[in-house]
């Protein structure tokens, strides 16, 4: 796979022909540490998984915790979890999503699906979920992975810009709703 978009490094080791690129990110680098946009190396989707060119991530206070180390990031790390962006290439196994499709990435990307809170419905609260930004790398860069199954096709009426946020506050908004499970008095 070749995106072209990106600055391409030849190796200077003649006996391996391969090519090492980079792209830019915000990146934190350490707790309380301030972002920096760097060049990072790029990112290759793996088995069940997209690799998204990012048109918006949007920014939201959790960001502020997890530089302030909270939420179990490693450093240095990727942030960002709101993203929304075109896909570019699939991984092994991806049937359901194709290249240039529109879409935007929830938090929780995985779960283990077989724990208390996985069974109640609550996954936010599972010990092993793949979160966007947390422990998989985030949205603040030109490129991210993501699973396949966790993807949301956006309609072509909606902007990336639009989009990214929902992806956070919009989602938190109507979960608590559909969790609460309002109904008419």
């Amino acid at each position: 796979m070749q995106i072209t978009e990106r600055q391409t490094q030849k190796n200077n080791n003649k006996d391996q022909d391969y090519h090492y690129c980079q792209m830019l990110a915000a990146v934190v680098p350490s707790v309380n540490a301030k972002w920096e946009v760097k060049e990072v190396p790029d990112l290759q989707p793996g088995t069940n998984q997209v690799l998204i060119k990012i048109h918006a991530s949007g920014i939201c206070y959790a960001d502020v915790h997890i530089t302030k180390g909270g939420l179990g990031v490693k450093f240095p790390h990727t942030i960002g979890h709101e993203p929304a962006g075109e896909i570019v290439a699939l991984g092994e196994g991806v049937t359901t999503r194709k290249v240039g499709d529109r879409v935007g990435v929830p938090w929780v990307q995985s779960t283990c699906g077989r724990c208390e809170w996985c069974q109640r419905g609550k996954l936010f609260f599972c010990s092993d979920q793949i979160g966007t930004g947390i422990n998989i790398a985030g949205s603040h860069a030109e490129y991210m992975v993501a699973y396949a199954a966790a993807t949301q096709l956006l309609p072509y009426s909606l902007s990336y810009d639009q989009a990214a946020p929902i992806f956070c506050a919009g989602f938190t908004v109507y979960s608590g709703l559909r969790f609460a499970d309002p109904k008419p008095h």
